[in-house]
């Protein structure tokens, strides 16, 4: 789709431009997604619609801690940032080298992931997601209204895809 600049310009700011467009073209809508369900879904409203999907809890469990794992992380990494500054370790400021600067920041992100993992795993196992007795919840999951005039818009634009396509 994206060749026809590079076969027109061999220029390699249009190489980059072509690559870019196609990464997020294909990207792009994957991650905005995973980006509002994680900013407009609670755990206990991920959980319930795992569980009335009947997904096996080998499932439930390890998407849970995730989905509590990554705003947790966007946190400590925004401290280690904080502290670096405080100690006066920068990008733009610092005479040493950008090795250095991303071990002063990655390493420590590291070992505070292993940490908070190992904290959110046990926190999930604690609140009982690992019992075989069924959980309750106080989440009302399921289909709406809204719902389903979304998944009908989407199909009319679906086949409306398809047909302009084969003609």
């Amino acid at each position: 789709m994206y060749i026809f600049l590079i076969d027109t310009t061999f220029s390699t700011v249009s190489i980059i431009v072509a690559m870019l467009t196609g990464v997020i073209n294909r990207m792009g809508p994957g991650l905005l997604m995973g980006y509002y369900l994680l900013t407009t879904t609670t755990v206990s409203e991920f959980i319930a619609a795992m569980e009335k999907m009947r997904l096996p809890k080998q499932i439930t469990i390890p998407l849970s801690v995730m989905f509590r794992f990554f705003p947790t992380i966007k946190e400590e990494s925004s401290s280690i940032n904080d502290a670096m500054r405080m100690r006066g370790i920068s990008f733009g400021k610092s005479k040493g080298s950008l090795l250095a600067l991303m071990e002063y920041r990655l390493v420590p992100l590291f070992i505070s992931c292993v940490k908070i993992g190992e904290e959110l795993s046990c926190s999930a196992l604690t609140r009982g997601l690992g019992s075989p007795v069924k959980r309750t919840n106080i989440c009302e999951i399921g289909f709406s209204f809204r719902d389903l005039i979304y998944l009908t818009l989407t199909a009319v634009i679906f086949m409306l895809l398809i047909i302009t396509k084969r003609t």
